[in-house]
C-alpha cells in the first residue's frame, strides 16, 4: 500500500540541523516518516550548494539556493525596511528563485498535500498547487515582526501584509501545528480559524548533541581560567521586544547583586546605554560553537525571566541538559511539569536576587541532586523520541481523502 506523501515547503536549509528550528524540523518530520514518505523543499542562501538526498529513512531534502537577484532584492528590501524581516519578504520576492519554484512545483505534483513551515511561500504553493495544506506556526508572525517592524508607513504596510498572510494560512489549513499553548492560543483568536484544527507539538531535546558538564568540572574550569572567585549567571536570548524586556529584568538584578556576574548572551546589547548598564553585566551578541561550549562549561547558573511572548522552553532544557542549575519564572517553564526546587528554582522575577542567592549559597549536595533530577526527567520526557510517541498515529484522520 502506498504511503502518503508530504511536501514539506521550509524557507531554510534543514540537514544538517544547526539551530532550533532546524532541529524541531528534523526531529519532528524524520519521526512522523514512520507513517509518510516527505520531502522538503528548502530554500537556501545563495552562496549555499544545491543538495538532494536522503536525510533520515522516510525523509528527503531537495535543498536549492536563492538566486543572486533575489539574495540581493532581499538585502535590499530589509535595509529599506530597517528591520531583519529576511524570512517575510520571500511573500514578495519568492518569483526571484525560479529553479526553487521549479523544484516544489515537482514534489508537489506527487504529494498528497503541502506542509508550509512559516506562512512566506503560501503564495508560491497556491501559485503551482490547490492541494491541501498542513501549516505549522514558528510563532506568531504578526506579533514578532511588530516588535521590529518601523511604525512608519512602509513598516505598516508590510507588517499589514503579514498579518493578512497569517490569517490566510491558518484559515485556509487542514491542520495547524504549534510548538507552544502561547501560539495556539493566540492562533485560536484569529477570525474564522477553527481551534479544533490545531495541534501542540513541543520542542524536544536530543541529548546526545549536549556536553554534560559534572558540577566538580565546572569548578575546575573556573579555576583554570581565573575565574574560580567569580559567580557566572547567564541569559540567552534575541533582539526580540520580549527579550529586551527579559534583559532589563536582568540588568535591574545585576544592580542588586554587584558580587555576581551576569553575561547575556544573543542581539541584546544593542537595546541598551552603556551608561545605563551596571558594571557587573557583559554582552556577546554572538559567538562560534566553540566558544559558546567553553561559557556553558563555566555558568554557575542559567536565568529565564520570561513573563510572556514563545518562551524559548528549548533553551532551558539544553541548560538542564547540561548540568547548569536554572532559575525561572513560572510562564518560562508552562507546561513542562517541573517542581519548584527538585527541578529548579521557581518564582517571579522580583524574587530572582533570592533565589539567585539562594543557589549560590545552598550546599554542594542538594545543588547536584537537583541537576540530576531536572537532567533525567528531561530525558525520560522531553527527548524527542518521547515527544514523537505522543503525537505519532494522531494525524491519520487528517490525511486528504480524495
Amino acid at each position: 500500500m502506498k504511503r502518503p506523501q508530504i511536501t514539506l515547503v521550509v524557507p531554510f536549509a534543514v540537514f544538517p540541523p544547526q539551530d532550533v528550528s532546524s532541529r524541531r524540523l528534523f526531529h519532528i518530520y524524520r519521526h512522523l516518516a514512520q507513517e509518510f514518505d516527505i520531502e522538503i523543499i528548502s530554500l537556501a542562501k545563495a552562496h549555499d550548494e544545491y543538495f538532494t538526498g536522503i536525510i533520515a529513512p522516510g525523509l528527503t531534502e531537495v535543498r536549492v539556493p536563492k538566486s543572486l537577484k533575489h539574495q540581493e532584492a532581499e538585502t535590499a528590501l530589509v535595509q529599506k525596511l530597517r528591520a531583519n524581516v529576511a524570512d517575510a519578504t520571500l511573500m514578495q520576492l519568492y518569483s526571484l528563485s525560479p529553479k526553487y519554484l521549479q523544484a516544489l512545483k515537482k514534489s508537489i505534483k506527487q504529494a498528497d498535500f503541502v506542509l508550509t513551515y512559516q506562512p512566506y511561500l503560501l503564495p508560491a504553493i497556491q501559485e503551482i498547487s490547490n492541494k491541501p495544506i498542513w501549516y505549522e506556526a514558528s510563532g506568531l508572525e504578526g506579533e514578532l515582526k511588530k516588535d521590529i517592524l518601523p511604525e512608519n508607513e512602509l513598516g505598516t504596510q508590510f507588517l499589514e501584509a503579514i498579518y493578512e498572510l497569517e490569517l490566510k494560512s491558518c484559515q485556509i489549513s487542514d491542520l495547524i501545528i504549534t510548538a507552544s499553548s502561547y501560539d495556539a492560543n493566540g492562533i485560536k483568536t484569529m477570525k474564522g480559524v477553527d481551534s479544533n484544527k490545531i495541534i501542540q507539538i513541543p520542542n524536544g531535546i536530543d541529548p546526545k548533541r549536549l556536553q554534560f558538564t559534572p558540577y566538580e568540572t565546572r569548578l575546575l574550569n573556573k579555576e583554570k581560567l581565573g575565574f574560580d572567585n567569580s559567580f557566572l549567571a547567564i541569559f540567552t536570548g534575541t533582539g526580540s521586544s520580549h527579550n529586551a524586556d527579559e534583559a532589563r529584568s536582568i540588568l535591574n538584578i545585576a544592580s542588586k547583586l554587584q558580587d555576581i556576574n551576569f553575561l547575556l548572551l544573543g542581539d541584546l546589547g544593542t537595546s541598551f546605554e552603556a551608561r545605563l548598564t551596571p558594571p557587573n553585566v557583559g554582552f556577546i551578541p554572538s559567538v562560534d560553537a566553540k566558544t559558546k561550549s567553553l561559557i556553558l562549561s563555566l555558568a554557575d547558573l542559567a536565568l529565564n525571566p520570561v513573563k510572556n511572548g514563545s518562551n524559548n522552553q528549548s533553551v532551558i532544557m539544553e541548560y538542564f541538559c547540561q548540568g547548569i542549575p536554572v532559575v525561572s519564572t513560572s510562564f518560562g517553564v508552562k507546561n513542562l511539569g517541573l517542581q519548584h526546587k527538585k527541578h529548579c528554582l521557581i518564582g517571579d522575577t522580583w524574587r530572582f536576587p533570592e533565589l539567585i542567592n539562594t543557589c549560590r549559597q545552598e550546599n554542594i549536595v542538594n545543588k547536584k541532586i537537583r541537576v540530576e533530577n531536572v537532567r533525567k526527567y528531561v530525558k525520560n520526557n522531553f527527548e524527542w523520541q518521547e515527544v514523537a510517541n505522543k503525537f505519532l498515529g494522531k494525524f491519520q484522520s487528517w490525511i486528504p481523502v480524495y
